[in-house]
């Protein structure tokens, strides 16, 4: 899978993701983590088809350094689980100290 910015756009977190067959989808980064000594990606597509799409989170492993990044596919579903799983626990986590430091103010 390759990144590409998406120009139309202002918006820095929408990207241009193409799969392997060359379609091309808009979605939204929404958060990379760090697990394991590995980075990973979460993304949220920008134009869902259906409902089901809308909370839909793609998880991919950021492979490469510098302008060789590239996407990765997980295929291990149980490391797949444990990726969304830290990625929950950070995003939890973030939200927990936004909100005491909004009651801080």
């Amino acid at each position: 899978m390759s990144i590409e910015k998406n120009e139309e756009y202002q918006d820095e977190n929408l990207l241009t993701l193409e799969d392997d067959d060359g379609n091309e989808y808009a979605f939204y980064h929404i958060g990379t983590i760090e697990y394991k000594g590995e980075w990973y990606c979460f993304f949220q597509k920008a134009e869902p088809e259906t409902e089901e799409e809308e909370d839909e989170v793609a998880v991919f492993h950021l492979v490469g350094e510098g302008e060789d990044q590239r996407l990765e596919v997980i295929e291990d579903d149980e490391l797949m689980d444990e990726v969304f799983a830290e990625f929950c626990n950070q995003y939890e986590d973030f939200e927990d100290a936004d909100e005491a430091d909004r009651l801080d103010n």
